[in-house]
């Protein structure tokens, strides 16, 4: 399998997890509801998921606008004083 498709049925899994779990919490069900012996773990995997997003973003955001800096000037230069095709 490629890649790609690998990577498109990662996607579309996430997708209707994420429909899914919306649904059921439209519902009222929650993870505590289908595991009730697991909530402990539960919280715990929580916790640590929003940490590490809190992470990446906190990392990543500053790096990402300090690389803006610099490339976008040289990106636009390019386009505007690049070569014509």
């Amino acid at each position: 399998m490629r890649f790609a498709s690998m990577l498109s049925s990662l996607g579309k899994a996430l997708f209707a997890s994420l429909v899914t779990g919306t649904l059921l919490a439209v519902v009222g069900i929650t993870t505590r509801d289908i595991f009730p012996g697991m909530s402990i773990y539960i919280d715990q995997l929580t916790d640590a998921v929003e940490l590490t997003i809190n992470w990446i973003v906190i990392w990543a955001v500053p790096n990402t606008l300090l690389g803006m800096v610099v490339i976008m000037p040289i990106w636009l230069i390019l386009i505007l004083f690049g070569p014509k095709s």
